[in-house]
This record gives C-alpha cells, structure tokens and sequence, in this order.
C-alpha cells in the first residue's frame, strides 16, 4: 500500500497540471455553459503500517573512562603504550621503581618499633605511678580509721588510769593529803616541762612543715615545670626537624642531585640528634616526677625515750581527749607519813605507752601517704594517654602506607578493561609523585554515540528505542540510553536536544571521535488508518484536511498520531475508506465540486 515519495512527487506534478487544465476547461465551459462541475483528484485513507524514524549524525564515544594516577613516588620503570594504543584488558601498562619506597618501608618500621617501645615504657611507668597514688589514698582511707579507733583506745586506757588514781588518791586523802599536794606540785612541773618540751617539738616541727610548703615543693614544682617545658621544647624542636626532613626529602626525591642528598643527610642527622633530645628530656622528666619530696610529719622529732609519745600532737586532735586529763604523769600518791596507798596501774600504763607509740606511728604514715595521695600525680592524663595513642596509630599507619605503597608499586598499574589510550603524557625514567595523573583510557567495549536532535523530536525519541548506527562501511545495532531534558542553542544558534545511543556489539572497527549516522525506530503502528503526509494540512488550531460532503468542498479538523516519511497516522476525523482532497488547488471551502480518484505514476505517464 506505500508509495514512494518519489513517485508520490510524481503523481502530484501531474494532478497539478490537470487541476490547472480542468481549471481553465471548467473556465471555458462556464462561460459556455454554467452547469458544469469541476473535478477534483481525490485519495482514499486505507489501513496499514507505519513507522516514525529520526535520522540524525553524532561523534562516536565511550560511555566508560577511567584515568589513572600514580600511587606512589617513585620512578617509572616501565612504559609500555603510547597515546591511541588499543590496549586488551588485564595487560600491564606501567612498572615503577621501587628501591627507595623499600628504604622508605624499612624506616617506617624501624621508626615503629621505636614508638612501640616508648608508649610502653611511658605507659608502665604510669600506671605505676597511678597505682602508688590510686593504694595511697585507699591507705589514707584505712590509717584514718586505725587512728581514730587508736585514739578512742588511748583515751580508754587514759579514762581507765585517771579512775584508778582517783580511787587511790581518795582512800589516802585523809592521811596523805601534805604529801599528795607536794607529789601534785611536782607532777605539774613535770607536766609544764614536758608540755614545754612538746612545744619546742611542735614549734621544730611546724617550722618543718612550712619549710616544705613554701620551698621545698614549690622548688621542686618549678623545677618539674622547667623540666617539661624543656620537653615540650625539644618535642617542637623534633616536629621542626622532622618537617625539614619531609621537605629536603621531597627536593631530593623531585631532583636527586648530590646537594640534595647531603641535605637530606644533613636532615636526616638533625632530625635523629632532635629526636634523642626529645626522648632525653622526656626521660628526665619523668624521672623527677618519681622523687616528689617526703613532706615532715611529727614523729620525726620526737625523741625515742621513757617520755610517754601520746601526748604529742600535731594541732589537728588537741580536743580528741573526750575531757580527760591528758596531763597524768603516772606517779604514785603517798601519805604524809610515809604509808603509801597506790593504784596498780602498771598493766594499763604499759599498754598507754604501747598505743601511744602505736598512735604516734600512724599518724607518721598518714602524712606520708597524704603527701603522696595529693601530690601532683605523675601519672598520665586522659588526653597524654590518647595523645599516645595517636602516635601510635600515625607510626602503624606510616609503617602501613609504606608497606602498601611498596605493594603497590610492585604491583604496577594493569588495564582494567579494553580500550584505547586518549591521553597520555609519560614517559619512561621519568618520576612521579603520588596522585599524579598518568594517562586515561576509554572502553572500547562500551561505545556509544552522542547525537543532536531537533527540539521537536523530544517528544518522540524515546530512552529504549531501537537504533541502526552506520560508521563507515559498517552497520550496528543499539539503543537510546540517555536523553537531555534541556535544548541548547547549536553553533547556528538553533535549538538542540541531546541524546546518547549505545551501540550494542562493538568490535575493533570502531573508532572514537569519528563522525556516525544513526536511524532511531522512534515509534510503529500497525494495521491503522493512515493517508499521505501532502494531503495533510497544519493550522493553529491543529491538523486538517479537505472532504468534499454534499457536493463541496469542506474543512475537517483531524487528529494525527505517528508519521513516517510518506504517511500519517490518522487516529481521529478520517475513517478507513473515506476520499480526501488530494490537492485543493484555487478551489475554496464551500465551492461546489465532484471527485475524481487519484492518479497512478503509471496513469499520469500516460
């Protein structure tokens, strides 16, 4: 049922011409007899299929590039391709030089091992540090407590004598009381002396105290601030020369010249010394921090003697002694007359001098283990504990990445896929660094073409559709896969859709760049209405066409669907079998007129 269109141009040529000759034969006729009626070609709208194609050109591509960088600094040993080489997947492209990342490798190591070695040491002595601190305050705990039991025990022991003397005092008042006061008299002078004695100690001793509170620790704080200041010093001064290092060893590996090298030596060295530096002060430091000076407490100065211990104090239990007389100085009460009534006291008085010594002992470890509880503790901060831990993991990491990065260039860099180099600017010997971008690669097995489509055409291609791509001599199939959503204005200042289309079997006749044209099987209709795309007319208010109903020439508005390059669809207002105006020529709307079929090409030759 198709025509050719170039036959169809034919057959219209030839309507033309008997349209004007009927025209000027009606003409004549109506000037000879006016009830003549023009004719007029006609066509009749059959059923039959069609399809919509767009053709268009594009540039063949690639849907898939990689471009690839070098992994480490190194040398290129190796470089086996050349920009538009096609290369087959799996194939090694480059070899590097690995000798200096393995000396790289071994430092990193070595370096690790160094790190390793100081946490440990910093650690261990910490959490000694820690323990010592974390058992005395524990101990300080435990001493309080013996203490104040201690303490109520002496002044039991205290109660119990005060009471036996006064029952024995009282039972020989009456016959010793001369005798009594005179012993009283001396056992105050005893006591004043003794309690002068304790004062001169407490004096000594408070003396002592202010001593260590004022000088003694503050020497020593400034001393262990000094200290650290000076590690803190030495630490910046190793973070320098480490930097200089990296630096005279990113000149020397850029330009390994031999000024370079001696630089790098030179760095090298310095960074070395910096880092014994750094590790020196840190030993001494930490060192310093052991030797916290022991702060006084009172037994050390009180004299080993007969003299009972409990009476001393060092000011913080002068009221402990529950309002007994701790003044009692343990002699006996005789009578005037020389009859003598005592208390037996020896048993308690033994087991006073006991718990007083007892008491005086605890109290000597209390201010110990206080000094070491709230002393400046030479443990490890919870943010030098994590500090450790960055270092450690910065020195794993290092050792890691100069591990890996001697793997890697070891490794090389292989092809991934089947491609064709498009970019490429190396060349064997030369060095790289990492990050460098070496060469690119386009997929030879994932092809495509990128084509312009007229902005009418969006609404017809389709992402999906069935594509027939010629490039040169040879003939593929594909699909679009991709269409913009936005026109663009072509170097004529047109408006332009893009779509991609990939092709589907690409082999080794395909080259990227050239010029390709390509037939998109937009859309088909089968065993449809359809009539030729001349007779259809387009106004503004849509497809139309010319009917002759009742004898005239009539308007009828259409709806049309897909079209090919010699038919169209007719989806509304024409059915199957009806006769449309081929050509309306001069008639109008309305005009009076009688249909002739169309002519064959073959009839219109004759």
């Amino acid at each position: 049922m198709k025509k050719k269109k170039s036959k169809k141009k034919i057959i219209i040529g030839a309507a033309a011409v008997l349209v004007v000759a009927g025209g000027v034969t009606v003409a004549g006729q109506r000037n000879s007899t006016e009830n003549q009626i023009p004719q007029v070609q006609v066509v009749t709208a059959e059923k039959g299929d069609v399809e919509e194609i767009v053709d268009a050109t594009g540039t063949v591509g690639s849907e898939e590039e990689k471009t690839y960088y070098s992994p480490v600094n190194a040398e290129l040993k190796t470089v086996s391709f050349s920009q538009g080489d096609v290369v087959k997947k799996g194939t090694k492209l480059i070899e590097f030089n690995t000798e200096n990342l393995e000396k790289d490798n071994r430092k990193a190591e070595l370096n690790l091992k160094s790190t390793k070695y100081d946490t440990k040491d910093t650690r261990k002595k910490s959490d000694k540090a820690e323990k010592k601190q974390k058992d005395a305050k524990k101990n300080v705990q435990e001493l309080e407590k013996k203490i104040k039991d201690k303490k109520a025990y002496v002044s039991s022991l205290k109660a119990q004598i005060s009471a036996a003397q006064r029952e024995a005092a009282a039972q020989a008042k009456a016959q010793a009381a001369a005798q009594a006061q005179a012993q009283q008299q001396e056992a105050q002078a005893k006591a004043q002396a003794e309690a002068k004695k304790q004062e001169e100690i407490q004096s000594k001793y408070q003396a002592a105290l202010y001593t260590y509170k004022t000088e003694t620790l503050p020497q020593y704080q400034q001393q262990l601030s000094d200290l650290n200041a000076q590690y803190n010093q030495a630490q910046s001064d190793y973070n320098q020369a480490d930097t200089t290092y990296q630096m005279a060893f990113a000149t020397w590996q850029a330009d390994p010249s031999d000024e370079n090298a001696q630089a790098l030596d030179n760095a090298e060295t310095a960074r070395t010394q910096a880092q014994l530096t750094m590790q020196q002060a840190q030993q001494t430091y930490n060192d310093l921090k052991q030797q916290t000076p022991k702060m006084p407490v009172l037994s050390d100065f009180t004299e080993s003697s007969a003299d009972y211990s409990w009476g001393i104090s060092d000011g913080s239990d002068a009221d402990d002694s529950d309002g007994e007389d701790s003044s009692y100085s343990g002699y006996d009460n005789s009578g005037s007359d020389g009859g003598t009534v005592t208390a037996d006291t020896s048993a308690l008085e033994s087991a006073l001098e006991t718990a007083s010594d007892e008491l005086a002992e605890l109290q000597s470890d209390l201010a110990s283990e206080k000094a070491v509880a709230e002393a400046d503790s030479t443990s490890l901060t919870k943010e030098e504990k994590e500090k450790l831990k960055v270092t450690d993991n910065l020195s794993e990491l290092d050792a890691k990445s100069a591990e890996e990065l001697v793997k890697e260039g070891k490794k090389g860099i292989t092809a991934e896929f089947n491609g064709i180099i498009s970019k490429a600017d190396i060349k064997q010997g030369a060095a790289v660094t990492q990050g460098m971008e070496l060469f690119t690669i386009e997929n030879t097995d994932k092809a495509s073409v990128d084509v312009t489509l007229s902005k009418y055409d969006y609404n017809t291609v389709k992402e999906g559709q069935s594509v027939e791509i010629t490039l040169g001599d040879n003939t593929y199939q594909g699909t679009v896969i991709k269409m913009s959503h936005i026109a663009v204005q072509n170097e004529k200042g047109t408006p332009v859709i893009s779509a991609t289309v990939s092709i589907d079997d690409p082999d080794e006749d395909i080259f990227l760049g050239v010029d390709a044209k390509v037939k998109i099987h937009a859309a088909s209709a089968k065993n449809v209405v359809t009539l030729p795309v001349e007779v259809i007319n387009i106004g503004k208010e849509g497809s139309f066409c010319y009917v002759i109903e009742d004898g005239l020439v009539t308007k009828r508005n259409i709806t049309t669907g897909i079209s090919s390059e010699d038919y169209v669809e007719i989806t509304d207002g024409i059915k199957e079998g009806e006769e449309v105006i081929a050509d309306l020529g001069d008639y109008t709307e309305g005009m009076e007129v009688q249909a002739v079929p169309e002519q064959t090409g073959e009839d219109a030759d004759e």
